[in-house]
């Protein structure tokens, strides 16, 4: 069987040798089409159910691999410096392999199956215990709910037996197609400028905080015009110098987008119903979540109705920006930047973020926590009933050195803040009389001036809360707060 091919019969034309040079392979990466339908001229083509890496390394560096249309099971990629990927028309990578031979045992469908049991790794939400097992199961593409033991088993829901070998099921799955993840990648190397564009990424068993895309250890990747959807951890782990542009990010079960590294794009992606396994937001999942980087762009994405956070950058973030996305339906904060440096949140449309009921002053909109040196101007927010919008949060965090996150030297201004119940924001601590922190809200030249509150109809008392004081308008204003700013009541 032919493992793959190159589509032009000049090959002479194209490589002269598989050795390249650096130049070489620039001008090879430089030569991928991600927009493409079709393969390219001289790209080498790999057919369903032969091997990618098998090419991937008889090719060599700065190669360019086309997927012919299909779907190509359980392949697992390392690709090298400078090598793109891309696909000829619907093409599919697919991390399961199919299931069949079921059989009735008393109420439950059985098939002999194994399943690596790989170690489970996360934190789970208490009504979601199997969240940190990353295999998979899936019923005409739907995933199957993981229990632990079959007598708990109900409709839509899975019990794997790792001991036995065994697959049990409620539903019968006559006539249906039943897949179970057997890859935990698709992606996966330390190599430099390496090209993925307009695939289709799915059902891979990757674990939490590991991507069916990985470029964390690799350098400059590219993923472009990708679906990545039905991944178990994370669709994608970017790296120093990753670029996401332009991908539909759906249905993982922990995480849209993760990772870490410095000079990272994240730009004009669908990034939507993120955490299905149901991790606990607050360890990590939700759209995208960045930490310990410098110079971060999350900009012009739609990240919508993720269970967890929208947009998060954590733990010794600086030079992030976030701008001109729109945020809105996340569970928990839409736009969190937190233990982190300089920051930029401008010019994004923010709303209806909030809705898990955290209490206190978490269900926001923006958030900036425990961080210094941070800009949030020329915002269009709005707020559902109950939530806040623009939010300082201190609580005395404490950094590897022993020493204290400031919340301190943040300016929240021009921003346009609606709100369908009572006013909600401001800068809030909750740290004890002893704490160095105590007073950091009001006397880190913490600022909110010139925005607007408007306010739909009637509604409660406001909140407006300045270190541990919360108070009215007249009574924010007069700790020398929006001395610009205004209040409009308004039924629109």
């Amino acid at each position: 069987m032919t493992i793959w091919t190159r589509s032009s019969t000049a090959q002479g034309t194209w490589i002269g040798t598989l050795a390249l040079s650096g130049l070489l392979i620039a001008a090879a990466a430089a030569f991928v089409d991600l927009n493409s339908s079709s393969c390219p001229f001289d790209a080498i083509t790999v057919e369903p159910g032969n091997s990618i890496q098998t090419a991937v390394d008889f090719a060599g560096e700065g190669a360019v691999f086309c997927l012919k249309k299909g779907v190509h099971r359980a392949q697992a990629v390392r690709p090298k410096a400078g090598q793109g990927v891309l696909r000829e028309g619907s093409t599919v990578l697919n991390g399961s392999r199919l299931l069949d031979g079921f059989k009735r045992e008393d109420r439950f469908w059985v098939a002999n199956s194994q399943l690596q049991r790989l170690p489970e790794y996360g934190e789970c939400l208490p009504s979601a215990p199997t969240c940190d097992r990353p295999q998979a199961v899936f019923i005409d593409d739907k995933p199957l709910t993981k229990v632990l033991s079959k007598d708990a088993l109900a409709t839509n829901e899975v019990y794997i037996d790792y001991a036995g070998d065994r697959i049990y099921l409620a539903d019968d799955p006559t006539n249906h197609k039943v897949e179970a993840t057997v890859a935990s990648f698709a992606f996966e190397s330390s190599a430099s400028d390496v090209s993925i564009g307009n695939l289709t990424i799915e059902k891979y068993g990757s674990p939490a905080q590991r991507g069916a895309v990985h470029a964390r250890e690799g350098t400059r990747w590219t993923i472009e015009d990708c679906v990545v959807r039905l991944n178990s951890g994370a669709g994608i782990s970017v790296g120093t110098g990753t670029r996401v542009h332009n991908c539909n990010i759906h249905h993982n079960g922990q995480i849209g987008i993760e990772g870490n590294g410095q000079d990272i794009r994240i730009e004009r992606n669908r990034i939507w119903s993120n955490n299905t396994f149901g991790f606990d937001p607050a360890w990590q999942a939700g759209g995208a979540k960045i930490a310990e980087s410098d110079g971060v762009t999350f900009r012009g994405n739609h990240v919508h109705d993720n269970n967890g956070f929208g947009l998060w950058c954590d733990i010794e973030c600086r030079n992030v920006a976030y701008e001109e996305n729109l945020v809105e339906n996340n569970r928990y904060i839409g736009i969190f930047h937190e233990i982190s440096f300089n920051a930029i949140i401008r010019k994004n449309v923010v709303r209806y973020n909030g809705s898990a009921n955290r209490g206190w002053f978490w269900d926001a909109d923006i958030a900036v926590a425990a961080s210094q040196d941070v800009e949030v101007t020329g915002n269009t927010v709005t707020v559902a009933p109950g939530a806040c919008g623009i939010m300082l949060i201190d609580q005395g965090r404490r950094n590897d050195e022993g020493g204290q996150y400031k919340t301190r030297d943040n300016t929240v201004r021009a921003n346009e803040m609606t709100f369908e119940g009572a006013i909600c924001a401001g800068g809030v601590s909750d740290t004890k009389p002893e704490d160095e922190n105590f007073t950091i809200i009001r006397d880190g030249n913490n600022r909110f001036d010139g925005n607007t509150y408007r306010v739909r109809g009637a509604s409660k008392p406001p909140r407006f809360v300045w270190g541990q004081d919360v108070t009215d308008w007249n009574g924010f204003r007069g700790k020398g707060l929006e001395q610009s700013g205004r209040v409009v009541l308004s039924d629109k």
